[in-house]
């Protein structure tokens, strides 16, 4: 027996294994868990956080410190890697991951990126799927994917191409060097807007443009309350601003609502202050010299895209851009921005005066207030836009178009006071920028093929211009102009500018070649009602300098729109001229050939177009009945930019001004 109690007490007593009663998560963080009550559910920890909740017997917790010495090694590893596959050319390999803008060599170096903190809570997006992007030490573009559509590396690298040699230019702050991948890895938003504006004219996947449209955008939403990559988002959101995707209507264009989330970016990270940048930021930036130039460039570029986008709608700009820029002028900052970006900054900054001036005055009534302090105003602004003139000598021929548009947008309201002595001599001058504007961009198409690819802007500007030769023409106005034909001819340019200007097929580009078509053959246009005289006076006076092409829409809306005969907004202008014949400047409209619809990526204008008795019939636009009838077709594939088309127009009146097709 004593022999049994020692073997007892000499052998070990086994200890009975038992069940594991918390999750792994719980078990890292030494917290209570209620995993094994309902397992396998969640327990209410890992429910609530969205947690994976597992049990293993097994588990050991994992030392913080030895967590963060595997992420260290794991980190040094792919920064190796990564320098054995770029060199010193990767952006991410030096910089420090808190850099706001990684520090460069170069002015291009805006695309090299970091993340800034924006601190503020964000609202939810429903966001298209993308992948994953972890970088990747291969030189080989991979393939990319946005929702559904998937992008081969063949087609991305073409179409960054195009973008690189037809685009960029305009925009000139990335650096084609840079791989599509890289490009990537910083902002998926850059990524897709760069093949967003590059898919305009790739005719390998004609419906690719269509197709990312809604997912681009959405990205674009969601790029106000992501924390990382804000500087290429900003610059994918002046991307998507410059060149939109197209609409038929001006309710569904994106182009100052983006350039306006870019502009309130900058300002969130301190652009508009370069010397103080730091104090937007809870990491270190860089406040080099090249830094502070790389962030100096990159709000201009802000500031000049969005006083475009609002110019070319006729919107005012709140916020005071002009005295932000004013301020870098003091502070000398701007001497590190590039010559041709200068030019656009400084026409800019006066633009916006123009516009800040003339939104004040009341248009409605003005013989109840001295006419001596606009006329003043407008003479001032000449000479400043004259102060630069004198450098035009060393201007491209794409700067002196900036320059003969912002001359065109201060000179347009000449057209308010028809009463003043200097009438006839102002209106040759709106008169011939007009013409300059519309032979300058058709010098340009055939030297560059400038239509196919420009800017939104330029668009917008030259069908300024085709509508003020269209009104100067078709009045009573054109008794004061010499040189008609000159007129006519480049109005019919323009129309056929506008068709190579088209990427989608009942665009508003595409659209406008028909509504011109069709007032310039109408005998209704510019009619007064009832009298037979032609109206000069505009009904339109707040959309700043395109008033005239809002109000020319009116004109066409009432004849051909269905929309009933009502004034927007009467005007108590006095009517000029009422007592003269009208010229005899449009032509008849009984061609009788059957119309073909404008296609996505015209590219053909038609050789001398001035040359016929009758233009129009070059263009092959008018029909026997309703010449433009299927112009104005609906198109389903971009159906959440597309208003669909109603004939009856009811609600017009109610949904003006954001109504128009224009």
């Amino acid at each position: 027996m004593e022999d049994g109690l020692e073997a007892s007490l000499s052998t070990p007593r086994a200890t009975r294994p038992h069940a594991s009663k918390a999750c792994n998560e719980c078990k890292q963080q030494k917290l209570k868990c209620n995993a094994r009550v309902d397992y396998p559910n969640p327990c209410a920890r890992c429910k609530r956080l969205g947690l994976v909740c597992t049990i293993e017997n097994g588990f050991k917790r994992i030392n913080k410190r030895q967590k963060s010495t595997i992420l260290q090694r794991e980190n040094q590893l792919l920064r190796e890697q990564l320098n054995s596959a770029y060199g010193n050319n990767h952006p991410g390999i030096h910089g420090s991951p808190s850099d706001g803008i990684a520090s460069s060599s170069s002015p291009s170096s805006m695309s090299r990126l970091g993340s800034h903190d924006l601190g503020a809570p964000r609202p939810s997006f429903n966001i298209p799927q993308i992948e994953p992007a972890p970088p990747s030490p291969s030189k080989e573009t991979l393939p990319r994917s946005l929702a559904d559509i998937v992008l081969e590396p063949r087609e991305i690298e073409e179409i960054f191409a195009i973008y690189f040699a037809q685009y960029a230019k305009h925009l000139p702050f990335l650096d084609s060097a840079i791989p599509p991948n890289l490009y990537y890895d910083q902002s998926p938003l850059l990524f897709w807007a760069i093949i967003s504006a590059g898919s305009r004219r790739y005719m390998k996947k004609s419906t690719l443009l269509g197709s990312i449209a809604e997912h681009v955008l959405k990205l674009g939403w969601s790029s106000m309350h992501i924390s990382s990559s804000v500087i290429p988002n900003i610059q994918g959101l002046l991307i998507l601003s410059t060149w939109p995707f197209p609409t038929n209507t001006t309710s569904k264009d994106n182009t100052f609502t983006l350039s306006g989330m870019a502009v309130m970016l900058a300002i969130q990270i301190g652009l508009h202050v370069p010397l103080q940048g730091q104090e937007y930021s809870r990491t270190r930036i860089d406040l080099s010299d090249k830094g502070i130039a790389t962030r100096v460039q990159l709000w201009s570029y802000c500031v000049v895209v969005h006083q475009k986008a609002a110019c070319a709608l006729g919107y005012p700009i709140t916020l005071p851009l002009d005295v932000f820029q004013r301020k870098l002028d003091i502070n000398g900052l701007m001497r590190l921005a590039p010559q041709s970006l200068h030019l656009e900054v400084r026409i800019a900054s006066i633009i916006s005066r123009i516009n800040s001036v003339f939104s004040e005055f009341n248009f409605d009534d003005p013989h109840h207030q001295a006419q001596v302090a606009p006329s003043m105003m407008l003479n001032v602004f000449e000479a400043q836009l004259n102060e630069v003139d004198p450098e035009s000598a060393t201007l491209t021929d794409l700067e002196n178009l900036y320059l003969q548009i912002s001359r065109l947008q201060l000179r347009i309201y000449h057209l308010r006071f028809p009463e003043s002595e200097m009438f006839p001599v102002n209106l040759l001058k709106l008169y011939t920028t007009s013409l300059q504007i519309i032979g300058t961009v058709g010098k340009l198409d055939n030297e560059t093929t400038l239509a196919s690819f420009c800017p939104h802007h330029i668009y917008r500007m030259m069908a300024l211009a085709a509508a003020v030769l269209l009104r100067v023409l078709k009045t009573p106005l054109s008794a004061q102009i010499s040189d008609d034909k000159a007129g006519k001819s480049s109005f019919f340019l323009a129309i056929s500018l506008l068709r190579k200007m088209s990427v989608y097929n009942n665009d508003m580009p595409g659209r406008m070649v028909g509504i011109f078509s069709q007032l310039w053959a109408s005998e209704k246009a510019f009619k007064s009602r009832g009298i037979g005289d032609s109206s000069t006076a505009l009904r339109i006076q707040s959309r700043l300098s395109m008033s005239l092409l809002h109000d020319t829409m009116w004109w066409w809306r009432e004849e051909f729109g269905g929309q009933q005969t009502v004034d927007p907004k009467p005007s108590k202008i006095k009517e000029q001229n009422t007592d003269q014949p009208e010229s005899n400047a449009g032509p008849s409209s009984s061609t009788n050939t059957d119309r073909q619809p404008i296609h996505a990526n015209t590219n053909v204008v038609t050789a001398n177009i001035g040359a016929s008795t009758n233009p129009m019939t070059h263009l092959d636009l008018i029909g026997q009945t309703h010449p433009l009838d299927g112009l104005f077709t609906a198109d389903d594939s971009m159906s959440f930019l597309w208003d669909p088309v109603d004939h009856g127009f009811e609600s017009m009146i109610e949904l003006y001004p954001d109504s128009w097709p224009l």
